[in-house]
């Protein structure tokens, strides 16, 4: 069926959730959440708002479904016989869903971490850092300064993303810290030491939080 700037004619029968979230993604992808609404849908993808409804009750059960559908991701959680090495994995997965969505990333507020997907990842950094000889006690202090470090992160850099993409600017760097020495003499000796690259960033953060 012809594809229209305005929308699509979905086939009568073929509606699913998994339609409905791919089509909201690709929504709050072009322009944001607030662009997100069951009109919205209905009209991109050619059927009755009436009809989303049989699917979600409102748009925050949609966002929802959003959310823990980027806290998911496509990729399997990682099982290498590593487990060092995968907590790690789980957590760069956890940061690229979060940048492939950079617009929607705001929303992983919505769910606290512990329903839905969440608990697919929580389960599985347990068990790695269990595995590597943390206490359960030991683990749980772990896990959510690594939660927060993770999302905060992201959340920084799906912002940065989101503002460049906006203004068309895609790939800009984040700005440098240059403060006048004479007023701030600690922190202009180590501003040469910040990574100007995120991921860089990143990976030295999980280095000093992992050891």
């Amino acid at each position: 069926m012809t594809v229209s700037a305005a929308g699509r004619r979905t086939p009568r029968g073929t509606l699913s959730r998994r339609v409905l979230l791919d089509s909201a993604l690709e929504i709050v992808d072009i322009g944001g959440v607030n662009a997100l609404s069951m009109r919205a849908l209905g009209a991109r993808l050619g059927v009755d708002p009436t009809a989303i409804y049989r699917h979600f009750q409102n748009k925050n059960e949609l966002l929802d479904a959003l959310a823990d559908l980027m806290v998911r991701g496509e990729e399997p959680l990682p099982a290498t016989g590593d487990p060092a090495a995968d907590l790690r994995d789980n957590l760069r997965q956890l940061r690229r869903q979060l940048l492939r969505y950079p617009t929607l990333a705001p929303s992983v507020l919505r769910q606290p971490p512990g329903t839905g997907s969440w608990w697919d990842r929580m389960e599985h950094a347990f068990g790695t850092l269990r595995a590597i000889g943390r206490t359960e006690a030991e683990a749980a202090v772990t896990w959510q300064t690594l939660l927060f470090f993770v999302v905060g992160h992201a959340l920084v850099e799906a912002r940065h993303l989101a503002e460049n993409i906006a203004t068309d600017r895609v790939g800009a760097p984040m700005p440098t810290v240059n403060p006048p020495r004479s007023r701030y003499p600690a922190l202009a000796a180590a501003a040469p030491h910040l990574h100007a690259d995120l991921t860089d960033q990143f990976e030295a953060g999980l280095d000093r939080i992992l050891g």
